[in-house]
């Protein structure tokens, strides 16, 4: 039979013609998306300057300036040497009144308060967000991290519930389905006025996160020929996730509402429901059902748009295929058969920390730059673009130093520039950003390696539960990132500090994992407890590439993308 695999098809109706082009336009406005989602809640919960109101009395008005109001009532934080936020001096206001209050002058005799008149925010850069409006500032300064880590509460408990329906009910209906509530809900948490019901709402956007990319990326994956995965699977992340990250800051700036900001980010989700008319059914998944009628007519639909022409032969021999492939009782594996065996036990453990590490430092970074010190509308867009030399090196890196090195030294190098930046003092705002984008690149670099390196060490048939698993203690530990960087509170070291011994160390236990260039993708169970062995710590792809002509690697695209980062 001449149709012996899925990819062969590819020889009829077209490898990379119109039908794929539209899923590349697919897959660019989910990249888009992604970036919305997963960075665009940093803008929401931004907290602008403040300091406490002054009392009836104090107010700024023609014979006091701002200034003066608030040298009269707010005292100096001896740490910063700025104006206290969460502190004000508990004055006699008509004694003031009385005297000439210009003159007055604040001693350390002066007895200080809390802010008992609420808060007074400053809005010439920042713009009202949920967390000047609700206050949640002082303290209640917990509830904006305690928002956001319940998002990926939700991403934990979502991701093998909506993966299994995945596989139960089809790719399509869980595409629309995560991608429309997520919009829905979205938009909602826009509304919310009360810390409950944004919490709430966050978390169910969370359910859907990850899922809402992940399977329609995997989707589009399986309708390109092998030779333009690459193309089809990084350059909109490249290219359109980046470009949607670095405008998300300049969104939130001059549309000065975080009301309407969240509104424009996640109205577009919603009209992923038109994806029930245009977008196809995994025809993988539907030969695995046996459904051969539908998938007959997704083939030929792609034929035709790619201007093929199918033979009556194909459609014979395609038929006969799928009759096959349905009838056949495929082998998997689960993440309990991973860690059955010595090999597999330890490279899955190993797989575990590396990805736990880039999650918990990328997201960190992310997070932090409120806290750099600089205006965070711009840091924050530097930092964003940052990802794209990232981008470009990582492919460059990992097929001339390989995925071991690559993996090790990033994060190794990223934890470096971390205590780097925790040794500086808090004055140097040009070295902590030069350091922090040093760090932020090369985090990057890790995630970009890491998330195929999952795909290439884990067998075949194991390989969709065990990255599934390992992307879900991910999403478990992204649940700490909030409150590592509520931290900087307390010092703006301690963050990087976490961060930097954090990615040393699990860089570290990276150099125990194999090196998978140019080597064969493991099958089955006994493939991966043999392959990839007999490599030492030391193994240097380069000079074997040199020495030996090996069977090239599969491509490997098909990895989960970053967004699974989350």
């Amino acid at each position: 039979m001449a149709i012996h695999d899925f990819d062969t098809i590819f020889d009829h109706i077209g490898g990379f013609g119109r039908y794929q082009m539209f899923l590349f336009a697919v897959i660019c406005y989910m990249s888009a998306m992604l970036a919305f989602v997963y960075f665009g809640q940093i803008f929401m919960t931004l907290t602008p300057p403040h300091w406490c109101s002054p009392p009836p009395g104090l107010e700024v008005n023609d014979l006091l300036s701002l200034d003066e109001v608030k040298r009269l009532t707010i005292p100096i934080d001896p740490e910063t040497s700025e104006f206290s936020r969460c502190q004000r001096y508990d004055v006699d206001v008509s004694a003031l009144l009385q005297g000439n209050m210009t003159s007055q002058d604040p001693t350390t005799l002066w007895n200080v308060t809390s802010c008992t008149y609420g808060w007074t925010y400053d809005f010439s850069t920042y713009y009202p967000t949920i967390t000047s409006e609700l206050n949640w500032v002082c303290d209640n300064d917990w509830k904006p991290a305690f928002s956001q880590s319940f998002f990926f509460i939700g991403s934990f408990l979502g991701l093998p519930i909506l993966g299994w329906a995945a596989d139960k009910w089809g790719r399509l209906p869980v595409i629309v389905v995560t991608n429309v509530a997520c919009g829905i809900f979205g938009v909602a948490s826009a509304f919310a006025r009360s810390f409950i019901i944004f919490t709430v709402l966050r978390f169910i956007v969370g359910l859907t996160y990850d899922t809402h990319y992940t399977v329609v990326y995997i989707l589009v994956m399986e309708y390109v020929s092998s030779e333009y995965r690459t193309v089809m699977g990084n350059i909109p992340i490249m290219l359109f996730l980046t470009a949607a990250m670095c405008s998300l800051p300049w969104m939130a700036y001059f549309l000065r509402s975080w009301t309407i900001y969240a509104v424009i980010i996640h109205i577009p989700q919603i009209l992923c429901i038109i994806f029930v008319w245009v977008l196809p059914e995994s025809a993988r998944w539907l030969i695995s059902q046996g459904r051969l009628e539908e998938t007959l007519k997704i083939i030929r639909k792609a034929s035709q748009v790619n201007k093929k022409v199918l033979s009556p032969e194909f459609i014979e021999e395609f038929k006969d295929y799928v009759k096959e492939q349905s009838s056949q009782k495929q082998s998997t594996a689960g993440v309990i058969d991973l860690l059955k065996t010595p090999v597999l036990r330890m490279r899955f453990i190993l797989l575990s920390i590396m990805w736990m590490t880039i999650i918990l430092a990328y997201d960190g970074h992310m997070r932090n730059t409120e806290n750099i010190g600089l205006n965070v509308f711009i840091s924050f867009t530097v930092l964003g673009a940052v990802e794209l030399p990232a981008d470009f090196l990582t492919i460059i890196g990992i097929e001339w130093i390989g995925r071991r090195h690559t993996t090790v030294w990033t994060l190794v190098l990223s934890g470096v520039a971390c205590l780097l930046i925790a040794a500086m003092p808090e004055a140097e705002t040009t070295v902590i950003f030069a350091l922090a984008i040093a760090g932020r690149f090369l985090i990057t670099m890790s995630i970009n390696v890491g998330q195929q390196y999952i795909v290439e060490v884990l067998p075949t048939v194991a390989r969709s539960s065990g990255a599934g698993a390992i992307h879900t203690v991910g999403s478990a530990v992204s649940f700490l990132s909030p409150y590592i960087v509520y931290l900087s509170k307390f010092g703006h070291f301690l963050p990087y500090m976490i961060m930097g011994i954090v990615t040393i160390i699990g860089g570290s236990f990276c150099a125990l994992l194999p090196e998978t260039i140019n080597e064969k993708l493991p099958d089955s169970l006994q493939d991966g407890e043999t392959y990839f062995t007999g490599q030492g710590y030391c193994y240097n792809p380069c000079s074997a590439r040199k020495t030996a002509k090996v069977t090239p690697a599969k491509t490997t695209t098909e990895a989960t993308p970053r967004a699974s980062v989350s």
